[in-house]
């Protein structure tokens, strides 16, 4: 994934990279994906997203069944083991793609700001639970 140009753009980069890896739009541009999920009432410059329900109601736009759910570490390696969506923690403060499992049990993310917060491309049971309790995810249902 390419890095993202803003600090507050990690959502829009997340949603594009899963539009793209999934076929659903291969050409998605960043620009046009802040404004379908909502720019500048659902992500903006000052809180990034405000709301995940904007990109549920985006990936739905595009003809998927999309669920934000709270994660523990189980269900997400349930979650990347079986489809995608984007991930975050909101105490991380950061939205990656999700790309699957690397391995069997550390979860392989696509990052806009690799080694933010000391994670490039892979988030194992460790650093999952330095911010347990505030994961999230949205996913897209196959």
């Amino acid at each position: 994934m390419a890095p993202q140009a803003y600090s507050w753009t990690c959502s829009i980069c997340a949603s594009t990279w899963v539009l793209q890896a999934t076929g659903a739009d291969p050409n998605a541009a960043r620009e046009s994906i802040a404004y379908e999920i909502g720019y500048p009432t659902c992500v903006n410059p000052s809180v990034g997203l405000a709301d995940t329900q904007c990109v549920v109601r985006m990936f739905e736009r595009y003809g998927f069944k999309a669920h934000q759910e709270w994660v523990d570490w189980n269900r997400a390696q349930q979650l990347c083991r079986e489809t995608t969506g984007i991930l975050n923690s909101t105490r991380w403060y950061h939205f990656v793609g999700v790309r699957g499992l690397y391995g069997s049990n550390v979860l392989w993310v696509a990052n806009s700001a690799p080694g933010y917060q000391g994670i490039w491309d892979q988030i194992n049971y460790a650093t999952f639970q330095q911010w347990a309790g505030s994961w999230q995810m949205v996913w897209l249902e196959r």
